[in-house]
């Protein structure tokens, strides 16, 4: 089967977990960061084999002493940066929103323009037949600013202005398109926040990009379709794989595709970039009775594993099967890719792709994980004696892929995880995503917060022999900001020259 047409025309909203996106403005977080450390660190790693790594290391002091003073050098440097008092406030109630509950939040930082300018953001409410809440809150340095909430009918449901303050609304929403509005005065600059809790997707246009959409193909294997981008230029034998979040149980195909196309747009300027197809699957979060109240499909959690109906079962092996399929139809278009393939996500989706790439590290070749849940399933069956089931660790993946965890494929696959150093976005607490006796397990073992667990998973990883970079990211929340998104090029650029 060929591909379909392009499906420029499709709507594109967005909601990716619990995730503040950087805006056009100025992105929200900012600050430089060791980037030049850990990658430094990541080459020398990429230049051995783990088998002669530590014979290469002893042989080579005089580099590695450069390498080390290099290291501390810039992380020092990194760590004496200074905290804009400004962006941690907003980095604070941005966090509070999160923990509220608000599933959508989008915080800009406004640079000083000459002129009187209006931005604006369009998401879309789903008929859910709930009530919804509105943040609205900002800070300017110097001058006014102005916020303004839009209904479908294009009439005002909440506003404020002013040099600082906030608003916080709750309306019986009716669907559709609504609109935040952000005036700013000449010569204005500062900060703001809007958060949306209930369901609600960010739009976004596809422009002309070559987007196509396959159908479902049961008989293949796979019960949602998928959305395909072709770069004008191929030059990666690989393809991307960029799994969807709506952050809000659905099943609505519709807002599947909305969310779905959003994420390609995202995602469209690093395949460009790499030269690669980029593939992202539609996958849906369905509502489930009991404490978990959903079936976190979008995270790939225990309960996804051992999910019983048809549709929803093994969305591992779903997402396998659109991979083959995507390669057939790319090779009707004479572009060959190959069986192993690039993963990225962050939030719901890092953790599906870390779990992922564990169970299925001969179909993978590299990952960037970012904000991975509070905790990345990490490649051991035990600490001290205690073992460590899935999604914590591996003690049991035998059950879900009928065989012990595949070591010598696991050694090359590389892993550059990243997290802001005030993330407090955390899924170990929620029982959609762990049971009660993980959360236990993690909080006695590896700590409270996900920032106090990341040298626990580090050493995890390490002590397991995998080529794995764990970057903290000084000044950054709960948001992929324009450093991370440098450095997953890097990160995925260094891997498509092995």
């Amino acid at each position: 089967m060929a591909l379909s047409d392009p499906v420029a025309s499709l709507k594109a909203y967005n909601h990716v977990a619990i995730l503040n996106k950087e805006t056009e403005d100025q992105p929200v977080h900012s600050r430089p960061h060791s980037v030049s450390a850990w990658c430094v660190r990541l080459r020398v790693m990429w230049s051995f084999s783990f088998d002669g790594i530590i014979t290469s290391m002893s042989t080579n002091k005089k580099l590695l002493s450069t390498l080390f003073t290099l290291v501390v050098s810039l992380t020092a440097t990194a760590s004496g940066q200074s905290t804009d008092p400004l962006a941690a406030e907003a980095n604070r109630r941005d966090d509070v929103l999160v923990h509220d509950g608000y599933n959508l939040t989008q915080g800009w930082s406004l640079g000083v323009r000459p002129e009187k300018t209006t931005l604006r953001l369009d998401f879309l409410v789903p008929d859910s037949g709930e009530e919804h809440t509105f943040s609205l809150w900002a800070e300017s340095k110097d001058g006014e600013l102005g916020m303004r909430l839009l209904g479908p009918d294009g009439k005002t449901q909440a506003q404020w202005s002013g040099r600082k303050g906030e608003v916080t609304v709750a309306l019986d929403v009716t669907a559709g398109t609504y609109a935040l509005e952000i005036d700013r005065a000449a010569g204005t600059s500062g900060r703001a926040l809007f958060g949306a809790k209930g369901a609600a997707l960010r739009m976004c246009e596809l422009g002309g990009r070559d987007v196509g959409e396959r159908a479902a193909d049961p008989v293949k294997g796979f019960h949602w379709p998928y959305l395909l981008f072709v770069p004008k230029q191929v030059r990666s034998a690989r393809l991307l794989v960029v799994p969807n979040n709506t952050g809000f149980a659905t099943e609505n195909l519709e807002i599947l595709r909305t969310s779905g196309s959003c994420e390609v747009k995202r995602q469209t300027a690093l395949a460009e970039r790499l030269g690669t197809p980029l593939l992202v699957p539609l996958f849906p979060r369905p509502k489930a009775k009991g404490e978990d109240d959903n079936l976190y499909l979008h995270a790939l959690t225990r309960a996804a594993l051992e999910a019983k109906a048809e549709a929803f079962r093994r969305v591992d092996l779903q997402l396998l099967a659109m991979i083959d399929d995507a390669r057939a139809a790319l090779r009707m278009k004479k572009v060959e890719t190959d069986a192993k393939v690039f993963l990225w996500g962050f939030s719901a989706s890092a953790s599906f792709v870390n779990r992922f790439a564990i169970l299925h590290p001969d179909r993978v070749a590299a990952v960037a994980c970012g904000s991975p849940g509070g905790w990345p399933i990490v490649p051991v069956a035990e600490v001290s004696g205690e073992k460590l089931r899935y999604p914590v660790g591996v003690a049991d993946v035998k059950e879900f892929v009928g065989r012990p965890l595949d070591r010598p494929s696991l050694t090359k696959v590389r892993w550059l995880f990243y997290l802001g150093d005030e993330d407090k976005n955390d899924a170990v607490p929620y029982r959609d995503s762990f049971s009660k006796a993980d959360e236990e397990l993690i909080f006695r073992r590896f700590g409270k917060t996900p920032t106090t667990r990341w040298k626990h998973a580090e050493r995890l990883y390490a002590q397991a022999g995998l080529s794995a970079c764990f970057a903290l990211y000084p000044g950054a929340a709960h948001s992929v900001t324009p450093k991370m998104n440098a450095d997953i090029m890097i990160f995925f650029e260094e891997a498509s020259a092995r």
